[in-house]
């Protein structure tokens, strides 16, 4: 078992997730050549067997991208919404293989490898494995699939085969080479593509629990959660939008608590830069002494948008939780956003009628970090080590917008995760840019597994060399600290790291807020 932990601490594993973002450097040379691939966002629910007496309900959130006709590599998450265990996330890739038969049949087999844990369950240390097999079926637009599946955290207490039922949406990425990034793809290129809006928001926000409320030791909960996180949103038509959004805690006496939530929303112009919004959310969430029971949530919201620029917007909203728990109350957020245009295929969006569009760069990375002697609420330190994904955003050719998560995987806290958010910048070393150096600095939060970050409010500054393997992958060591201003947590971060990098189509706003698109 030493042998496979040490082996899983320095492997680095990838997925794949596609962002869009703006880039404002152009490139000379050859025309780029528009590509795409097969993708699919399938969600999928399992019972588990804890024990002879406890079930556990997980529901799964994949992004899967096919490398080759029969071969799938993607990003996976994991949370309780049903049973004792709220606050139960793992996160990390997969990887798979599927085959059609039949016309309208697919039979895929797939392995899954991350880290998390959380609500006090028997974990371990965090590293979690599922192999899946299962068969799904096209129904008009989407697969409805159904499979075997077996989840296995190596030392700790969970270890359950069960059945499983999915829900597939298939759909094509489109994407460039990374050296192509800032050059145009002209109208010829774009027939048949249709032009898609989305919107990525940074949010601050808290929870006012009500006269309810309990903790999961059933004491009163008084203190107001703060939280920090971000939210994806994809624009259709008529004013109608989906989203999905992420947050953690940052203070209120609640560090470990984490949510991960899906809805849809519609927008409603007042004026030319303000729309009020209104949407309701289902997920999962929980841990922190935040008792929300299995870990089911939902949210009603109601908002103004401001447009602060054609790509920038300023958001305020308010509403109210509820959880299968104790736990419910009032909610509040501000964010910023940025909106952000690119092409696709699908009956949403608008006909590509535009001349021409513009490529932008941004890179994937699955990483594997350790943090050195992280301090513990019982006063002792020891490594831990995690296991992450990171999306890096260039908007010049030395400047980028980073977002990453990670999950403990080893080191004897199971449940520990953080999600960050920062800034960097990047320069070559040799002038065939094989070898470049990075700085950045992220913040957010992060909590559980009984490491001490105080309120959960996380500080993360560091450095990195990379090296160069081809035109599309790099190899990266890392290197920095992790700071809990609030806790004990001032940890050396060490870490390994394989990079996707590539460019995507992207268009510019010109024009204020509407309800199309």
């Amino acid at each position: 078992m030493k042998v496979v932990r040490q082996i899983a601490r320095w492997a680095t594993v990838s997925g794949a997730a596609f962002l869009t973002s703006g880039t404002v450097w152009a490139e000379v040379g050859e025309a780029p050549a528009l590509r795409s691939k097969p993708a699919l966002m399938r969600m999928s629910y399992e019972v588990l067997d804890l024990s002879p007496s406890e079930t556990m309900g997980l529901a799964g959130v994949h992004y899967l991208v096919n490398v080759h006709r029969d071969w799938y590599v993607g990003a996976s998450g994991f949370g309780a919404v049903h049973g004792e265990r709220g606050g139960f996330f793992t996160g990390g890739f997969t990887l798979g293989t599927g085959r059609r038969f039949a016309s309208r049949w697919m039979v895929d087999g797939g392995f899954f490898v991350g880290g998390g844990g959380g609500g006090s369950a028997p974990q371990g240390s965090g590293l979690m494995l599922r192999p899946h097999l299962s068969v799904s079926r096209d129904i008009g637009g989407v697969m409805l699939g159904a499979g075997i599946s077996h989840v296995r955290f190596p030392d700790g207490d969970i270890d359950s085969t069960q059945a499983h039922l999915t829900l597939g949406i298939p759909f094509d990425i489109h994407y460039a080479r990374a050296s192509d990034a800032g050059k145009t793809v002209h109208a010829r290129d774009l027939a048949g593509l249709r032009l898609k809006r989305s919107e990525w928001s940074a949010t601050l926000g808290e929870y006012r629990p009500s006269n309810k409320a309990r903790t999961t030791a059933g004491d009163s909960m008084d203190a107001t959660l703060r939280r920090v996180g971000f939210e994806y949103r994809r624009l259709l038509n008529g004013g109608r939008y989906f989203f999905v959004e992420t947050a953690g805690a940052m203070g209120g006496e609640s560090d470990g608590f984490a949510e991960l939530l899906a809805g849809v929303g519609y927008r409603f112009p007042l004026a030319n830069r303000l729309v009020l919004t209104g949407s309701v959310a289902v997920g999962g969430a929980g841990g922190g002494l935040v008792d929300t029971g299995g870990g089911a949530v939902g949210k009603l919201r109601v908002g103004l948008d401001y447009e602060l620029a054609p790509a920038l917007k300023l958001s305020l909203e308010g509403g109210w939780i509820e959880s299968g728990g104790s736990f419910s109350g009032t909610l509040y957020n501000l964010g910023i956003g940025y909106r952000l245009g690119d092409v696709g295929s699908g009956r949403h969006g608008e006909d590509a009628r535009i001349t021409s569009v513009h490529l932008a760069k941004w890179r994937l990375a699955g990483v594997v970090h350790s943090n050195l002697d992280a301090a513990r609420k019982d006063g002792n330190g020891r490594d831990l080590s995690l296991v992450g994904l990171k999306l890096e955003k260039f908007l010049s050719p030395s400047v980028y917008l980073t977002g990453q998560a990670h999950g403990a995987f080893a080191g004897g806290a199971g449940g520990y995760a953080a999600g960050l958010i920062g800034a960097g910048w990047e320069m070559p070393l040799r002038a065939d840019g094989r070898l470049s150096f990075n700085a950045e600095l992220s913040v957010g939060a992060a909590g559980g597994g009984s490491v001490d970050v105080g309120a959960g409010a996380v500080l993360q500054p560091q450095v990195g060399l990379g090296w160069r393997l081809d035109r599309q992958f790099a190899a990266r060591l890392e290197a920095g600290r992790i700071v809990a201003p609030d806790g004990k947590l001032d940890s050396t971060l060490v870490g390994v790291g394989l990079l996707y990098e590539f460019s995507r189509p992207e268009y510019r706003h010109e024009t204020g807020l509407s309800n199309g698109l």
